[in-house]
């Protein structure tokens, strides 16, 4: 009972909220732990188009640490970063609202939104992700 309390409590509180924080340039936070991210949301969207592939768009804050776990643990690790070869990946910023108002209303990040090239959202996943359940996922995604 202690370890399913434990649990939940954990699921609950794995993601950031909003702070005031230092901000690093686009290319700073898209140097991360060697994943492939695009420069911003608009080449990533002309990318998937003209490779015809899924996009994965990270949506994080700078101070946010489940959005660098999710980085560093997960979406580094080298059965998952062969998965994420199939698809365009971005990373875009909560704090900034010319990125942040092309996706539906979150407050929490990290979150992942899989897209079209045309904008529209197949899924999302929400919170802090183990490496063998991110690509358990992205397994079942196809």
């Amino acid at each position: 009972m202690k370890l399913l309390l434990l649990s939940l409590f954990l699921l609950t509180f794995s993601a950031c909220e909003s702070k005031t924080s230092t901000k690093k340039t686009t290319y700073e936070r898209n140097k991360a732990y060697g994943i492939p991210w695009e420069k911003d949301l608009d080449s990533a969207f002309e990318k998937a188009k003209e490779e015809k592939k899924i996009l994965i768009v990270m949506a994080v804050s700078d101070n946010c640490q489940w959005c660098e776990k999710m980085k560093k643990n997960t979406l580094s690790n080298p059965k998952v970063a062969k998965q994420l070869k199939k698809y365009v990946l971005v990373m875009a910023d909560r704090e900034t609202e010319e990125e942040r108002n092309q996706f539906p209303p979150f407050e929490h990040v990290p979150i992942i939104f899989f897209m079209t090239h045309e904008k529209e959202i197949i899924d999302d996943l929400r919170g802090y992700f183990e490496a063998e359940d991110f690509l358990e996922y992205l397994n079942d995604l196809g």
